[in-house]
């Protein structure tokens, strides 16, 4: 078959397709030679584009056995040591290590890059022993354990990103995906939980154990998978792209934005006080995280239009609304302290709650500018993911420098 076969077919359409069907490799190399001999031509650039989408998702099915590989090692290296070594202590400080390892093992499959695997390999050994020699369950321990996950959140990021990991637009992308994989992993968890209710309603007709050794072992090792599962979709089959974040984030920005300051007021109005309530202290910070994470997955969501929209003042109340809840539990946090002194726990928060603040003084400050008309949108992405490896810095420090500090108590 030869370009000149495919030329004097492009006026009827039955033709081509007969073509193609006769041989698709050789039809795919004269199209390649025709398109050079008439680069203009729709016709061809149909066929192109065609062609280009089966080669995508023939690619997509190739990749569909390395994640499902990835899935079963990653579930394996969650559940089986845990069999030995017991769940309550195994699980914390090594589940969380494998599934983020598994999902920059599959990022890294596509550049395969040297430095990067050994980095990982070296992590993994040091993480590891490190959280083995880690002592019982003082708040030390925990929060370093808490914190171990984070260090491992940072090298998925750099595998991401690649070699251009020190740049705003792949920050973006990663943050981008977080939310993605958010939105994929719950569609994926939430069919394996109709499905695992189904089975034990099925086998608990025979076995009287058997919902306690389901959700032990398959129930733990399809929760492993999700997150690689999640990743596969992403990255193949929507093409890392789904477009939901971004319209969740104009949905759920506003409820979120009333939803927060309705809650602090009628929590005030009650006589909460974060001063000398523990528990209603640790809302607030749960809130504060979870307010931060939607203005910045928000912002990262963001096209990278510079027209400034109504959902843009929405985003920056969020944020200034974000900004007073930090400052309150920032404020509660050295009041404790000067009360009743310094514990691993208040040291923590203490810290996480400064570098959150600075954090949205940055962003805040960026998105104003935009708002008002003084600055571009580039400032807000740029203060969104720039701040990313403080973070990891913290988290370094509270899961090697201050279990030592308070003599892991």
């Amino acid at each position: 078959m030869d370009r000149d076969q495919i030329l004097e077919r492009l006026d009827d359409p039955i033709a081509l397709e007969t073509l193609y069907r006769e041989s698709p490799r050789a039809f795919h190399r004269a199209l390649m030679k025709a398109r050079e001999a008439r680069p203009d031509e729709i016709v061809l650039r149909v066929w192109e584009a065609r062609l280009a989408d089966g080669e995508r998702t023939a690619s997509g099915l190739r990749a569909l056995i390395p994640a499902i590989a990835i899935a079963l090692c990653c579930a394996l290296l969650v559940r089986l040591p845990a069999v030995w070594l017991g769940a309550g202590w195994y699980y914390p400080r090594f589940a969380p290590m494998w599934i983020l390892l598994g999902l920059a093992f599959y990022f890294w499959l596509e550049r395969r890059d040297r430095s990067r695997l050994i980095a990982g390999l070296l992590l993994a050994a040091f993480v590891s022993a490190f959280a083995s020699l880690l002592p019982g369950s003082t708040d030390s321990v925990v929060m370093a354990l808490i914190h171990l996950p984070i260090l491992f959140w940072v090298f998925l990021g750099f595998v991401f990103t690649g070699s251009s990991w020190r740049e705003t637009e792949p920050r973006i992308r990663f943050l981008r995906y977080n939310g993605e994989l958010l939105i994929l992993g719950s569609l994926v968890a939430l069919g394996g939980i109709v499905f695992s209710a189904i089975t034990v309603a099925l086998f608990d007709r025979i076995s009287d154990g058997a919902e306690d050794w389901y959700f032990a072992n398959i129930g733990v090792m399809g929760a492993a998978a999700v997150p690689i599962a999640g990743t596969y979709l992403y990255d193949k089959v929507f093409r890392r792209h789904t477009g939901i974040p971004s319209v969740l984030a104009r949905v759920f920005a506003p409820l979120f934005l009333a939803m927060t300051v309705i809650y602090l007021l009628t929590a005030f109005l009650s006589g909460q006080n974060p001063f000398v309530d523990r528990s209603f202290l640790i809302t607030v910070n749960g809130l504060l995280v979870m307010v931060l994470g939607m203005a910045v997955l928000s912002i990262a969501e963001r096209g990278g239009d510079e027209e400034v929209r109504w959902v843009d003042a929405v985003y920056l109340a969020l944020l200034m609304v974000t900004l007073l809840i930090d400052l309150l539990a920032l404020s509660a946090i050295v009041f404790r302290l000067a009360s009743y002194g310094f514990t691993p726990n208040r040291v923590v928060v203490l810290g996480a709650n400064v570098a959150i603040l600075v954090h949205l003084i940055l962003v805040c400050h960026a998105h104003l500018g935009f708002v008002r008309g003084t600055a571009g949108l580039e400032g807000s992405r740029r203060a969104a993911a720039g701040f990313l490896p403080a973070y990891a810095a913290w988290a370094m420090i509270v899961c090697f420098v201050l279990p030592f500090i308070f003599r892991l108590s």
